[in-house]
């Protein structure tokens, strides 16, 4: 069965989504949480449910099979998530046998997997313990978790949510541009707009935000580069430097030459990373900067070709996991803490991980996954690959 792929659009990037549907997904989302808030009952019964869940849905997905309504893969194919992979590699490393189940032919992120004791269980996307049920649910509400971190003393960007034009105004005018306009759920980088100062800026960058969302984050710019800091089991396992597509001065050859030589970099011609490209975009990012093609900028100037990160348009990543400063390791595993999550992808902005973040200004976190890409880990362009593959199945064998 041929899977319908979203039309591309410049602002989703390299994995572009159904716009309307997207909208409307979140917006069913938002409003079941609002009906369906756990409070002291759903805290007593999500263990029950997760228990229950646990024993049935191997039977369900065999029933599935016997009416001929899902199939099952024993190997992995070319639909299958690069995550997915990684932890299906792992797996029969450790005599865990992972079978993939397609739901009316397609992919659905969900497996099978039998431990070398027998035990089976099912999963959606990455195998969680049963500890997992008690996190917060407001985990991945960047609204939610940008209050709470705020009252627990957590550094977090200043801002807030919007749901129309005049809230976003209001939001920006008590703030210090540059801002970043983003939806306020989901995203991964999608229809996201960075260095909006003006309330012209902002009016287009709204709209582009609305797009896929039906409220939109505006929160000052922090300064540096993204890290994704991944905490499996309490414990910080990995942390990636996420860069924009840049490259790096000499004091001696133009922007354009350092481009071409950049891209003569065997891991820039796939299937991961892709070139950089010197297009509109990238003279619109060098005017932010006040360079053009042809400038010369100073012996290790760090030179922006894009706004976004996404590999798609010549974003690399580098492990950093050994230069996290002894406080910021501190703050993400205590992160994890406070949202009793198993496992958690922290974003996290400062100009250098290896400095303490008490001591840099406009650092925070800028949001948390409950579901993080983690296979980015496995495969960087600079550095140490990290199996963070390896501890989630650790930390499965260890629980009950």
């Amino acid at each position: 069965m041929n899977v319908p792929k979203a039309p591309p659009c410049a602002e989703c990037g390299s994995d572009p989504v159904f716009h309307r549907m997207t909208y409307y997904t979140i917006l069913i989302d938002d409003t079941m949480r609002g009906i369906l808030d756990p409070g002291f009952v759903g805290r007593f019964l999500n263990p029950l449910v997760f228990k229950v869940e646990e024993v049935l849905s191997p039977l369900f997905i065999s029933l599935f099979m016997k009416v001929r309504w899902a199939e099952r893969l024993t190997e992995p194919d070319d639909e299958t998530q690069l995550l997915a992979l990684m932890l299906w590699n792992e797996a029969k490393e450790r005599s865990i046998t992972v079978e993939e189940v397609r739901l009316f032919g397609l992919p659905r992120n969900i497996f099978v997997a039998t431990l070398a004791n027998g035990r089976r269980i099912s999963y959606e996307g990455i195998p969680l313990p049963a500890s997992s049920v008690s996190r917060v649910p407001w985990l991945d509400d960047k609204e939610k978790l940008k209050k709470e971190f705020t009252k627990r003393g957590l550094p977090v960007a200043e801002g807030g949510t919007a749901r129309t034009l005049s809230e976003a105004k209001r939001i920006f005018r008590k703030l210090s541009a540059p801002v970043i306009v983003k939806p306020y759920s989901g995203s991964g980088s999608r229809h996201t707009v960075l260095h909006v100062d003006t309330e012209e800026k902002l009016k287009t960058a709204f709209e582009i935000a609305k797009q896929i969302c039906p409220a939109a984050v505006i929160e000052e710019e922090l300064v540096g580069p993204v890290y994704r800091a991944t905490v499996v089991d309490g414990v910080l396992e990995a942390t990636l430097r996420r860069d924009q597509p840049h490259v790096l001065g000499d004091g001696i050859h133009t922007i354009e030459t350092l481009v071409k030589a950049a891209n003569e970099n065997p891991k820039r011609k796939g299937p991961y990373f892709h070139e950089l490209s010197l297009d509109a975009l990238a003279d619109e990012e060098l005017a932010w900067q006040s360079l053009t093609r042809t400038s010369v900028p100073e012996k290790e100037q760090r030179v922006l070709l894009h706004q976004k990160i996404n590999w798609s348009v010549g974003g690399t990543t580098a492990d950093v996991t050994d230069d996290v400063h002894p406080d910021n390791r501190e703050l993400f595993e205590r992160v994890a803490k406070e949202l009793k999550a198993s496992i958690v992808g922290i974003d996290f902005i400062i100009s250098d991980v290896a400095r303490s973040w008490k001591e840099t200004e406009r650092c925070g976190i800028i949001e948390c996954n409950s579901m993080p890409f983690f296979d980015n880990h496995h495969l960087p362009f600079e550095g140490k690959p990290r199996n963070v593959a390896a501890k989630i199945w650790d930390m499965i064998e260890r629980s009950k």
